[in-house]
């Protein structure tokens, strides 16, 4: 059959994605070397060192393998409209020209067969030293890393001030949960957070959600941090979240309720997050399988490269 394949590279990463072999679809696509980021049964994501010790990028892979799959494609738009690996790339951007934390997009493929799509990917730069929310919660639960509870105070208001940021530009998420913020501390101790895997809900459908579309990106939030977290905490980020907005503007109808009765509207917002519990609990399961798998890949290489080593 007739195969056809694209790939949209911003051109300042051209050589650095050409020296990773990530310049081309056929490259990106039998890609196999790299740390497993996540994984599912039609979609991984691998973390690829850079060239030079430099950053180095991650890639989101989505595959149709069979022609189920690629209907099922066609029937969400993939056929005449824009893929995952496109449509997260042009999101993205739009956060970043909007003045919103995100990591960078470098680059989108796709490989087309008689146009249906079998295959996509997107390919972003990696923010050194960070790690998702729910990574970072796992090792400070696990006693891996130790958080004082001003730290903890710090991280949760930064995430209402970032969130609210977010929603004072006019940009939606769609798709909230710890695991899709990076989190990561600067040279003065404060945290400073990165969104990724945006999926803005379009105009009909922050109408259509039966309830103000902030408050599901609340909820969506709260549901990561229900494991983590303690009701007099999440008390505060909402309260921030409020304040914050209102300062920058961003009030929409629905807000001033908020301010009413705090604590009617945590209970509401974890109402709504009850709708992603279980799948979220299974997530926070799986990052902590893939957390644990990285470390003992750590280990085990760790301990091939001494035994490697020659005797002095």
């Amino acid at each position: 059959m007739f195969v056809t394949e694209h790939m949209r590279i911003d051109p300042a990463y051209r050589e650095r994605l050409r020296a990773c072999g990530l310049d081309t679809v056929a490259g990106v696509l039998a890609l196999v070397d790299g740390r497993v980021a996540a994984w599912s049964r039609t979609t991984d994501t691998l973390r690829v060192p850079g060239p030079d010790d430099g950053p180095g990028f991650y890639v989101k892979r989505y595959l149709f393998p069979t022609w189920t799959k690629r209907l099922r494609g066609t029937l969400r738009g993939t056929f005449f409209g824009q893929h995952r690996g496109r449509a997260e790339y042009r999101a993205l951007n739009a956060l970043r020209s909007a003045g919103v934390p995100a990591v960078r997009a470098v680059a989108w493929g796709e490989r087309r067969v008689a146009h249906f799509l079998t295959a996509c990917f997107l390919i972003t730069e990696e923010v050194p030293d960070a790690e998702n929310l729910t990574s970072f919660a796992l090792k400070v639960v696990g006693g891996r890393r130790r958080m004082s509870n001003d730290q903890r105070s710090r991280l949760l208001l930064a995430l209402a001030e970032h969130l609210a940021l977010l929603h004072a530009t006019g940009c939606s998420h769609g798709n909230l949960f710890w695991r899709n913020i990076l989190v990561r501390d600067t040279p003065d101790g404060r945290p400073e957070l990165f969104f990724l895997d945006p999926q803005p809900l379009r105009a009909w459908e922050r109408l259509a959600a039966g309830v103000p579309w902030w408050l599901r990106e609340l909820a969506q939030v709260t549901v990561s941090a229900l494991p983590f977290t303690t009701r007099a905490e999440r008390l505060r980020f909402i309260r921030r979240y409020v304040a914050c907005s209102r300062d920058s503007g961003f009030d929409p109808p629905g807000i001033e309720r908020v301010a009413d009765d705090w604590k009617a509207t945590v209970r509401t917002v974890e109402t709504l997050a009850a709708a992603w519990r279980h799948h979220e609990d299974r997530r926070i399961h799986m990052t902590r399988l893939f957390d644990e798998w990285n470390r003992q890949l750590a280990r085990e290489t760790g301990r091939a490269t001494s035994a490697a080593e020659p005797a002095s």
